[in-house]
């Protein structure tokens, strides 16, 4: 019994110990299970797109110019000098690209090629802009039809080439000027003695009347303005004035000064380069001879005064022209078939020298090259430019050749580099160019370089837009 007793005794301890029970201290938790579950890792990031440069190949960028190019319209670059450019903001696949030029070198033009499409998987480096120097423009007036014809010129080849519809002005335009900042033109309408002003598109060359014409004396044949823009003056052939304007250079506008007294039938008023004095040719038609006078300009007001004496010229002087140097002048006496020669001095006061040189028949507009060194002079009535050369001591006149041209040639003018003269015919509507010779100031036709004017076109002035 005894034996049983402790049998049943330490089978009853080990099932409360099994089940748990009692609160026996020395009872132990069996231990938890380590197989808890480990969080599920985030899964690596997708790798960035990849991206791709856009950019290409800058070439004929003149030194000390640059170009800014877009592109798609921002993301800009300004490149000064020919070579490779970038574009700041890298591209992915398929990222659509345009590249346009958003301000252009002074002076010239960029054309874009290869300029747009889709990125692939390579870097872009193929768009190519392409800089040269930009045409010159010119324009002519049309007296018969009260118009403007505009052009470019090319600086290479010389061609003049027809730009827009002619635009009409007053009624029979003789002369024009343009601003030296090449925003404005300014034609004179000889037969509604008006000023008409036009604005210059600077990147087509096209023209747009500004505001109303201004009234001038009674028949302006010739318009001249100073070289800051600041002042016009015409000529007023039929009441011997000179009017007098200032000009607001930011809108054009002109705004009329005082009157001068000119001699009789004003034809021609011109400036010297440095813009401090005026010269006017006085016809006097019916007269044996005719006069030029000198004004000193006032930098402030644009007053002019008479300087020095009133010079005799030859029979109805029509034009007057003086040389980069303004030592000396020049004058194209129509009755004649001279040109009769000036010398300046520090006044500007002129003073006849030496004996008037033979020229063709009616000479009329005259032109001199801007090194000074040549004079041209169209003679309506026997279809030529006469070709001088200046002595640059006395400004004598060498007749170096004689170039046949359009029928009633009117005007020659010389291009801004010395490179090409134009002449304007007024029986064929024609302006035709002509290259020039550095050495000998030769003329020589450039072929197939002629281009329509309106009906009867007289004035014609150049322009160097910046």
């Amino acid at each position: 019994m005894h034996g049983a007793a402790l049998v049943m005794a330490a089978a009853l301890s080990l099932g409360l110990t099994a089940c748990g029970g009692g609160d026996d201290a020395t009872a132990t938790t069996p231990p938890t299970s380590n197989n808890t579950p480990s969080p599920t890792p985030a899964p690596a990031p997708a790798p960035a797109p990849a991206t791709y440069s856009v950019g290409g190949t800058v070439t004929g960028l003149a030194s000390g110019k640059s170009v800014t190019l877009l592109n798609n319209g921002g993301d800009a670059v300004t490149v000064s000098a020919d070579g490779s450019f970038q574009f700041a903001t890298a591209l992915a696949q398929g990222a659509p690209y345009a590249a346009t030029v958003g301000t252009r070198p002074s002076g010239e033009n960029c054309t874009v090629t290869n300029g747009s499409g889709f990125v692939g998987t390579s870097n872009v480096s193929t768009i190519a802009v392409a800089c040269a120097p930009r045409p010159l423009f010119g324009y002519a007036v049309n007296s018969n039809d009260g118009t403007i014809s505009a052009f470019t010129l090319d600086l290479t080849t010389g061609m003049p080439t027809a730009i827009g519809a002619s635009v009409p002005v007053g009624q029979g335009p003789l002369s024009l000027t343009i601003d030296p900042a090449g925003k404005y033109v300014y034609v004179a309408n000889a037969n509604d003695n008006t000023v008409t002003t036009l604005a210059i598109d600077a990147e087509t060359g096209l023209l747009t009347v500004v505001g109303s014409a201004t009234p001038t004396g009674i028949q302006p044949y010739s318009i001249a303005r100073t070289p800051n823009g600041k002042f016009a003056y015409t000529a007023n052939f039929g009441d011997n004035t000179l009017s007098a304007f200032s000009v607001d250079t930011g809108t054009g506008a002109l705004t009329a000064l005082a009157p001068i007294t000119a001699g009789n039938n004003p034809y021609t008023v011109t400036l010297n380069s440095a813009g401090t004095f005026a010269y006017v040719v006085n016809a006097d038609s019916g007269s044996a001879t005719g006069t030029a006078m000198a004004f000193g300009i006032n930098a402030s007001t644009g007053a002019l005064t008479q300087v020095g004496s009133v010079v005799a010229t030859g029979g109805t002087p029509q034009f007057i022209a003086v040389n980069p140097a303004g030592t000396f002048a020049y004058v194209a006496n129509s009755a004649d078939n001279t040109l009769s020669v000036y010398s300046i001095d520090g006044t500007g006061a002129l003073t006849a020298s030496g004996s008037p040189v033979a020229t063709g028949t009616n000479p009329f507009y005259i032109a001199i090259a801007p090194s000074g060194g040549f004079l041209y002079v169209a003679n309506v009535l026997d279809n030529t430019v006469s070709v001088f050369s200046i002595n640059p001591a006395n400004g004598a006149l060498t007749l170096v050749d004689t170039t046949p041209t359009g029928t009633a040639p009117v005007t020659v003018l010389v291009n801004p580099a010395g490179t090409f003269a134009y002449v304007v015919s007024a029986v064929d509507n024609s302006v035709s160019a002509y290259g020039i010779d550095s050495t000998t100031g030769k003329l020589t036709a450039v072929a197939s370089g002629s281009a329509a004017t309106g009906n009867i076109p007289r004035g014609m002035a150049i322009a160097a837009v910046p």
